[in-house]
């Protein structure tokens, strides 16, 4: 489950007391997105990634659609789709109209729910508030910079981007160490919808032709 959605939550290990405060402001902010997104019935989010390898030079990107809801998220891309019901997952490859049955490891879920992302902060990071910036989109937005504490961790740097008029995560920009950036932003979203858990199972009537790989 490679699918460029993953923002694992770390921090910094901050000792002056000027930066213990920031840390303390940006621990207020992250609790008010990590409540937003947990409490909120169901919200809906466009998407682009960008990838760029800074070795090779090499640029990617794509776009998608997501529908979170708790711990629940539906996510489509143009290479395949994923529901997840808050126990299991689907993953259906759209070229070789694939099913894949199976629980998913808590890493992979990590990297596709920003809900979960926004969990993980509290177990294992700390974090540096940056200030108010506008974002390409013309809206304030405070940032935060989250690193590894764990050294054996890919990610170096994890920089957050959230709306400051209602508190959503609009901008995530991730640095792997081995030099790879993913710039994530969220186009358009829409926020307390009342979406049924039916929207995060997938339903065999509608991909009649997909073959089915049961690996639970």
């Amino acid at each position: 489950m490679n699918l460029t959605l993953k923002i694992i939550i770390a921090g910094l290990l901050i000792a002056s007391p000027s930066f213990a405060q920031k840390d303390a402001k940006a621990k207020t902010l992250l609790d008010k997105t990590s409540a937003m997104l947990n409490q909120s019935d169901g919200i809906s989010v466009a998407f682009s990634i960008n990838i760029n390898d800074r070795i090779s030079k090499e640029k990617t990107g794509f776009e998608g659609q997501m529908l979170l809801k708790g711990t629940k998220f539906f996510m489509d891309t143009p290479e395949q789709t994923v529901w997840f019901d808050g126990k299991m997952q689907w993953v259906y490859q759209k070229s070789i109209e694939e099913v894949s049955i199976l629980p998913p490891q808590p890493q992979d879920l990590h990297t596709l729910n920003p809900v979960l992302i926004f969990d993980l902060y509290k177990n294992g990071c700390d974090y540096k508030y940056k200030g108010v910036k506008t974002d390409i989109q013309k809206r304030k937005v405070e940032e935060i910079s989250l690193f590894p504490k764990d050294k054996k961790d890919d990610i170096r740097q994890v920089d957050i981007q959230i709306n400051q008029s209602d508190g959503m995560p609009v901008f995530f920009l991730i640095i792997y160490k081995n030099k790879m950036e993913n710039r994530i932003y969220i186009n358009k979203y829409q926020t307390q919808l009342n979406l049924p858990d039916s929207r995060f199972v997938f339903d065999k009537k509608k991909y009649p032709q997909a073959e089915i790989n049961d690996l639970r």
